[in-house]
């Protein structure tokens, strides 16, 4: 009996975490990238890909409910590790280190932020080397759930 009262009270005292959290379904996100200092590629390459992109994903809840940094996460083809993940009272802080084609050294991507269920927005500053130079890389970003569902 006493296994079961503190297994409730476990269960009942982790809900409000999770309602902090993001809500399951599909979502849209906008990322927009401010500057861009990558060795190798010329400043008006990056121009051409500054600007708007736009992309969808749809999360459940339990996914949510383990990895809400997956709601995040612009590169399906990236290796990243966490270094450090806060959502807490509508602020967001995300920062991981990701290692994909483009930057087979890694970029320390530096997030912080606001949410709600329902949306978020971010500012992010990725930093790191490639072919033993310096890269910065400035973006915003933005999501808002459009459906509960993923249909």
């Amino acid at each position: 009996m006493m296994r079961r009262t503190i297994a409730a009270i476990l269960l009942t005292s982790a809900a409000p975490a999770l309602a902090d959290g993001f809500a399951a379904g599909r979502w849209q996100h906008e990322t927009n990238t401010i500057s861009a200092d990558v060795p190798g590629i010329p400043q008006w390459v990056v121009k051409l890909f500054t600007g708007k992109q736009s992309r969808k994903s749809c999360h459940s809840a339990p996914q949510l409910a383990s990895h809400p940094e997956a709601l995040l996460t612009q590169d399906d083809a990236a290796v990243c590790k966490m270094r450090r993940f806060s959502m807490a009272e509508g602020k967001l802080i995300y920062d991981t280190f990701c290692v994909n084609k483009r930057f087979p050294e890694g970029l320390l991507v530096a997030s912080k932020g606001s949410y709600t269920p329902d949306s978020y927005t971010i500012n992010t500053l990725s930093t790191g080397t490639k072919e033993g130079q310096p890269v910065r890389i400035v973006t915003t970003g933005s999501g808002k759930r459009i459906a509960p569902t993923c249909k």
